[in-house]
Parts: structure tokens; sequence; C-alpha cells
């Protein structure tokens, strides 16, 4: 299993698409700090402090992380299926839970570096110039490391979901279009389709992509705290159960 992820995180660290998707994310994390504060300075403002910056990045984050999972998606999974790589490691006397998982496990971590790029560049650069700054109501150090760990849950989630669908797509365009077209769209849906009938709203508020909108809440209560741990933990079981069932199942060729 350990030579597994070590061979999956090789894969991903030289992965063309993965590198890419770094590039692009850091130079909008540099790119919009930057811009603000020589913005703030020409219009006369106070400056936003690292912690404001981190929040409004935490805002922002989802979109940005969502189109990153899904094109790495499917060039990191997808692609071994048509260019012949995932019938070679299929074909190597590996159990075929034991590569799912470590697929699943070195994808996910991938998709939590790239999405915590963004809020903690964002949070940096506007530290050093305007500081760290207050948090009203809740220490400002608790309130960053609890709404990472908590991005972390959601995201691997989330990666459980496209990992999923990379199985049974087994084409990087295919995988591609179809995720991005579900993770942007099914916020709206679920508003649409929730204003009909009350069940999917209440639904919605225990799935994992509303969860995703919620983890840069200052000070949650007990009971919504244990919802965001929660939904994702269940969430990244399930479809990671679900993904290792297909894949078992799955004719490679």
């Amino acid at each position: 299993m350990n030579n597994l992820i070590q061979s999956e995180w090789y894969k991903l660290r030289m992965d063309p698409s993965f590198r890419t998707l770094i590039l692009i994310i850091v130079g909008l994390s540099l790119f919009w700090p930057l811009f603000q504060y020589f913005d703030h300075i020409a219009d006369g403002e106070t400056q936003a402090t690292g912690i404001e910056m981190f929040m409004d990045a935490i805002s922002g984050n989802p979109n940005i992380f969502k189109i990153a999972l899904c094109v790495l998606a499917g060039f990191f999974i997808s692609s071994e299926y048509s260019t012949g790589v995932m019938k070679s490691i299929a074909s190597s006397g590996n159990r075929r839970g034991r590569i799912f998982t470590a697929k699943l496990l070195v994808f996910s971590l991938g998709t939590v570096i790239l999405a915590l790029i963004f809020p903690v560049i964002n949070m940096t650069v506007s530290t050093l110039f305007s500081g760290f700054g207050e948090l009203p109501g809740e220490a400002g150090f608790i309130y960053v490391i609890r709404t990472i760990g908590l991005t972390i849950l959601c995201v691997t989630a989330l990666a459980s979901i496209a990992t999923l669908f990379a199985t049974l797509m087994a084409e990087s365009g295919k995988t591609i279009a179809i995720t991005i077209v579900l993770f942007l769209s099914i916020d709206l849906l679920f508003g649409i389709v929730g204003q009909y009938i009350p069940f999917i709203r209440n639904l919605y508020e225990y799935t994992v992509f509303k969860q995703l909108y919620d983890v840069g809440t200052v000070a949650p209560e007990g009971g919504q705290l244990l919802r965001m741990i929660g939904v994702p933990v269940m969430t990244f079981a399930c479809f990671g159960f679900i993904g290792a069932w297909a894949y078992r199942r799955k004719e490679i060729k």
C-alpha cells in the first residue's frame, strides 16, 4: 500500500495539469491582495488586514477550487484509462481496492493543496502589508486553524465524489465537462427545486456542497460545527466506498 501511495504521489507531482493549476492559483493569489492594496492606496481607504483577506478568500475560494478539482480529476484519474496506465496498474498484482484507495488519498491531498493556496497566500501577503488584524468574537488564530481544518474535510469529500465520476467516465473530457457542470450548478439546482419542495431545501443543508460555504463561519454553534465535521466525513466514506466498489467491477480496457 505504501508503494502504491508513493507511486501515485510521484505521478501527481509530475502531472503537468497539477503544476499548471498550482501556478495559475498562485498567480491569482498574489495578484488579488496586491491589487487590493494599491487600489486602497489610490482611493485613500483603510487597508484590509490579513484575517479580513483570509475571510474574503474563503468566501470566494469554492468556485476556484471546484474548477481546479474537476480539471485535475480529468487529467490525473480519467486520462490513465485512455492511455493504458490504469490497465497496467490493475494487472500489476495489487488488489483493486488498494489501487483505488491509494489513488483517492493522493488525489484528495492534491485537491487540498489546490484549495488552500488562495486563502493562505492572500492572508500571508496582506499580513505583511497591513498586519494580521483582529476578529470580533473569536481569536483570529483559532478561526484560521478551524477554517483550514473544515476546508480540508469538505475538499476531501468533494474529491471522493469527483473520483467516482472520473472512474465511471474514464475519459478526461467527459469527466471535466460533467463534473464542472455538476459542481457549479448543483447549488442553484437545490435552490430552485427547494423553493417548491421543502424536503429538498432541508436536505441541501446537510450536503457537503452547503457545508463548503459555511466553513468560514465565525464562532459556529456546537450543532453547526458538528454538522460541518460529520457531513464531509460521511460523504467521503460513502463515496469512497461506492467508488471502490465501482472500480472493482469496472472492465478496464
